[in-house]
This record gives C-alpha cells, structure tokens and sequence, in this order.
C-alpha cells in the first residue's frame, strides 16, 4: 500500500475511534440524571452533558497530529492552487495585452510607497518650518525691546524705519 492510502486510513481510523467516543460520553451523559429532578431540567442536563461530550471530544481529535498534518497539508495545496491560478489568469490577461490583478497590486504598491515619502517629506519640512518660526518669534521678541533701526536706502538716501512682524 502506499503511504498516502495508510495515512488516510489511518485518519480514517482516528476519526472513527473519536466518534466512537463522543457517542459513548454522551450516552453516559444522557443517562446520568437524578431521579428527583424535573424533565425540563433532566433535558437541560442532557443537552450539557451532550455539549461537553462533543466538545472535549472534538479538542482531542484537534489536537492530534494527523489531524494537524492533514490540515497544513490541505492549507499548502490552497495556497499553491491559489498562486497557480492566479499566475494562469495573469498570463491570460498578458496574452490578449490586458492588465492584470498582480499588475495593479505592483502599481498600487509603488504609489503607497511614493505616498508614503511625499508624506515624510512634507512632516520633515513642516518641523524645519515650526523650527524656523520659533527662531523668528525668538528674535522678534528681543527686537522689540529695542529701538528699531534706522537704514538708508540707496536710491534717494532717506531714512526708514525696519520693525520686527510677526
């Protein structure tokens, strides 16, 4: 026999003995009630004994490594079904000179990473510019208890008056 066919019987097997024994829990659960109780609350009992049995039952069987294999297996092949899929739809999209999905997600992509720089750079520049105004507002400050200056212009040789803005 080869050894997939022994590992699924031997999943097979597995699943079965699990079964065999949630069954027998909830039957012993089912008939474990009190004589004095009332028959809504012996089907309350049942129902929780019934739900332990299963869940209890249900976490071993999980918990198994078959059961794990067989999950990383299954989840493996989804992912290699979808890669194979989504390279043949690709090429389809190629082949008749179309765009396709991998085409957009590779643009979309190299716009969040511009996005993303332009946004860096504009909060770099945007702390130089608080920085600079903090230097300004230092200096206006310190010139204003001063006398303002007197400069002449070029031209016509008068005198004007510079103050410090805000």
């Amino acid at each position: 026999m080869s050894d997939i066919t022994e590992k699924t019987f031997e999943q097979a097997g597995a699943f079965q003995k699990i079964w065999m024994e949630t069954f027998t829990k909830m039957a012993q659960a089912g008939f474990s009630f009190s004589p004095d109780s009332t028959p809504p609350e012996f089907l309350r009992q049942m129902r929780s004994g019934v739900f332990n049995a299963l869940s209890q039952s249900w976490e071993e069987y999980m918990r198994t490594p078959q059961f794990r294999e067989s999950m990383k297996t299954m989840m493996d092949n989804a992912i290699a079904f979808r890669k194979m899929s989504s390279d043949f739809f690709t090429q389809g999209h190629h082949s008749v000179q179309g765009t396709a999905r991998e085409d957009i997600d590779n643009l979309m992509l190299t716009i969040r990473h511009l996005e993303t720089r332009v946004l860096d750079r504009v909060e770099a520049l945007s702390e130089r510019l608080e920085q600079l105004e903090k230097k300004l507002d230092g200096t206006a400050r310190n010139g204003s208890a001063k006398k303002p200056r007197k400069t002449a212009t070029a031209k016509r040789g008068t005198s004007v008056k510079r103050t410090a803005t805000k």
